[in-house]
């Protein structure tokens, strides 16, 4: 994928294009190796790019376990410096520079509020505060805003996850996300094990296939103490709720959030912004949702589909005229404009909105329908609007041990979804060729009536988009872990055969789904090996688990039982 640059003309509804503040300092200057006290006698390493300017001036802050030296060079950081920021990068707690020990989000929200009121009480810091920066550096502003640090004036967090990492990562919906337990592998203590970092996360690793989940590391080859204590601890339980960190509506501080429809920590941009939406600074909080992966604004195409030249988009200069209202206090009206903007897919557009989710999204249910054959993308499911009569159930067996091995990438989007729809074990429900556009624009939710013969066992759920080659465009996915369909704390085993509701988040998508395409959903219980495989032998602690129960499973869609999927449709005229 070659980087490209946005186009000359921005198209309506996308972030506004406005004056930033003036190029004021052409030179700046690096300041290494300050050290910042914690509030328990730990110093963490801070360095400083400042501009060619006599202080005091406001500060843009990253923290980071990837090595503060990576992020410095920015193109946003640098155009920062040259308006009149200082920028300022923190490794964190026991990462390379730093004193400590790193254990992953356990200290940032402590450590993330002293280094900004150390900042802050540096003559050549003018009291104001902001932060900025990706995925767990997104994190780390959000841990650190949970402790209302006074100097902190904004954030500007990309690809965050959510506040609770059952939420997206490493655990969704009960299922373990196996990328995690690379990362936390080649992260090693205090620097990286691995000798390119950056390719994390785009192959399958061979001991993604180990059972039990417990000898990963083992089987990695390295030591990983936070790899090994996680695995102990198989619920929502004070060891994750350590690990989150609170969102305060009642806390007055301005947001902007970043993130794709690709995200790898997706949902946590929207949820974010619609928890700091119900509170005091319900005014000041942004959203941009485009056509990317975790690497935002970077790339017009994507696992081959193109959508067009404002895909890519003045994202920093958005960044810019957001730190310059909220932290130089200038009034260039960034406030009055639309909070929203999302990037809808076939129609290949930016939307400017009031609200997230956007007003007059009618819930409309989409049927699995079916005469009981609907295995595979050739089987006879149907997805339709139409509730079902009385239908025989459709039926799969899922063996944990053949699964085949589809890869995830970090950095992949819409791929296509057949290879995994040819599958016996896949249950797919496709609609008729569409006569009219589309629009779905929202959180998509799964009503899923279905038994197994197991105790316990996985639900996988995807929606595409069908093209009229038959190319399957992934859109989003859904995944429960049957024994948490009613508690992530407090697990429950199935009765086997007994059938079942499953309601669970589908997460979110903005398409239009054009004229001759189709919508298909499909059903299957295995995300590997994106994520880890359940044995269904209702072992208490699935992670140490290697018995291995071969379930057969069956999907209703009868009167009484109707299994759908909730689609967010936007009727415009």
């Amino acid at each position: 994928m070659t980087e490209v640059r946005p186009a000359e003309r921005p198209q309506p509804g996308e972030p506004p294009r406005g004056e930033t503040s003036p190029v004021v300092s052409e030179n700046s200057r690096v300041i290494h190796g300050l050290r910042v006290p914690m509030r328990d006698g730990v110093e963490l390493s801070l360095d400083l790019v400042r501009p060619d300017l006599p202080g005091p001036l406001p500060v843009v802050l990253q923290r980071t376990p990837y090595d503060k030296v990576m992020g410095r060079d920015g193109e946003i950081y640098r155009g920062l410096v040259e308006r009149g920021y200082i920028t300022a990068f923190n490794d964190c707690r026991g990462r390379f520079n730093s004193d400590g020990v790193f254990e992953p989000h356990f200290h940032e929200a402590d450590d993330g509020h002293d280094v900004i009121e150390w900042i802050a009480a540096q003559e050549w810091c003018d009291g104001n505060v902001g932060m900025l920066g990706g995925s767990y550096a997104g994190q780390t502003q959000w841990f650190a805003a949970s402790r209302r640090p006074p100097s902190l004036k904004a954030i500007v967090p990309y690809c965050s996850p959510p506040a609770s990492p059952w939420r997206n990562e490493p655990i969704f919906g009960g299922c373990l996300m196996l990328g995690i337990t690379e990362w936390m592998v080649n992260m090693g203590a205090r620097s990286y094990q691995r000798l390119n970092p950056m390719s994390m996360l785009t192959e399958h690793q061979p001991y993604f296939n180990s059972l039990p989940l417990t000898t990963l590391a083992e089987q990695a080859g390295a030591g990983s103490r936070w790899l090994e204590e996680m695995l102990r601890h198989p619920v929502l339980d004070e060891y994750w709720k350590r690990r989150s960190y609170d969102v305060h509506p009642d806390s007055d501080l301005p947001v902007l959030n970043i993130t794709g429809w690709w995200d790898m920590n997706f949902p946590g941009a929207p949820l974010n912004f619609e928890a700091m939406r119900t509170g005091r600074a319900a005014d000041k909080q942004k959203l941009i949702i485009g056509p990317w992966p975790h690497m935002v604004n970077m790339w017009r195409e994507l696992s081959g589909a193109d959508f067009g030249e404002h895909a890519v988009i003045e994202l920093n200069d958005y960044v810019i005229r957001f730190f310059d209202r909220w932290l130089k206090g200038i009034e260039n009206g960034i406030e009055a404009e639309k909070p929203v903007h999302v990037f809808v897919t076939g129609a290949n557009e930016w939307w400017a909105e009031d609200e997230w989710p956007l007003r007059g999204t009618e819930e409309v249910p989409f049927y699995f329908r079916s005469r009981g054959r609907a295995n595979s993308l050739d089987g006879d499911g149907v997805l339709s609007t139409e509730p079902p009569g009385a239908e025989p159930a459709d039926a799969y067996r899922y063996d944990p041990l053949d699964q085949g091995t589809r890869v995830w990438r970090m950095h992949e989007g819409p791929v296509d979804e057949r290879p995994a729809q040819q599958r016996h074990d896949v249950l797919c429900y496709t609609s008729e060729p569409l006569t009219e556009p589309l629009d779905v624009v929202g959180w998509v939710t799964c009503r899923l009536w279905a038994s197994s013969s197991a105790l316990d066992t996985d639900w996988h759920v995807r929606l595409s988009d069908v093209q009229p080659d038959g190319t399957a465009r992934f859109l989003c996915r859904g995944a429960l872990r049957a024994r948490f369909r009613e508690s992530f704390e407090e697990p429950k085993l199935l009765e086997p055969g007994e059938p079942t509701l499953f309601e669970f988040t589908m997460d979110a998508c903005g398409v239009r789904f054009l004229p001759g395409h189709r919508i298909r959903v499909q059903v299957s219980s295995s995300g590997f090996s994106r994520y880890d495989r359940n044995t269904n032998s209702g072992a208490e602690n699935f992670f140490a688990d290697d018995k291995i129960v071969i379930a057969d499973q069956r999907v209703f869609h009868e009167a009484e039982l109707a299994s759908c999927v909730v689609l967010p449709v936007v009727r415009r005229g």
